[in-house]
């Protein structure tokens, strides 16, 4: 499997030279190098695909992800924002930032993003379930 995904970011790096201005190629590069652990880099080129497509919410959704996971708290919530704001829908982006907000202590926020998340989706169990474990 791992061959497989190594092959599939050079198939993807190659994608990103032959179309540099390709949003979804960085997008994807991302979270191809997302799955083989090289964070940085599928940080980087999230931040392309954003860069390239302002508009791209789950592009800023996934950048948030990717600077939460190298412990980048303030552009992972930014991000997080950001994506919120163009894609009002998704019940994820609300409940992604409440558990970073909730791990950086500030808990408060964190019930708001969570409950902005069952707004958006009143069987979202994730939230509900956050919720509960911020309650105890």
């Amino acid at each position: 499997m791992s061959g497989r995904r190594d092959q599939a970011v050079e198939e993807l790096q190659a994608a990103c030279r032959a179309a540099p201005r390709d949003a979804e190629s960085q997008f994807k590069l991302g979270l191809a190098l997302n799955e083989i652990g090289q964070l940085e880099k599928a940080r980087a080129a999230l931040a392309e695909a954003v860069k390239l497509d302002p508009q791209f919410a789950q592009g800023w959704y996934n950048l948030g992800l990717a600077c939460n996971a190298l412990g980048q708290t303030e552009p992972a919530l930014q991000s997080l924002v950001r994506a919120e704001s163009l894609d009002a829908s998704s019940p994820q982006i609300p409940y992604a930032r409440a558990t970073i907000l909730a791990r950086v202590g500030r808990l408060d926020e964190a019930r708001t993003a969570a409950h902005r998340a069952l707004e958006i989706d009143p069987s979202y169990s994730d939230a509900a379930d956050f919720l509960k474990s911020l309650s105890r």
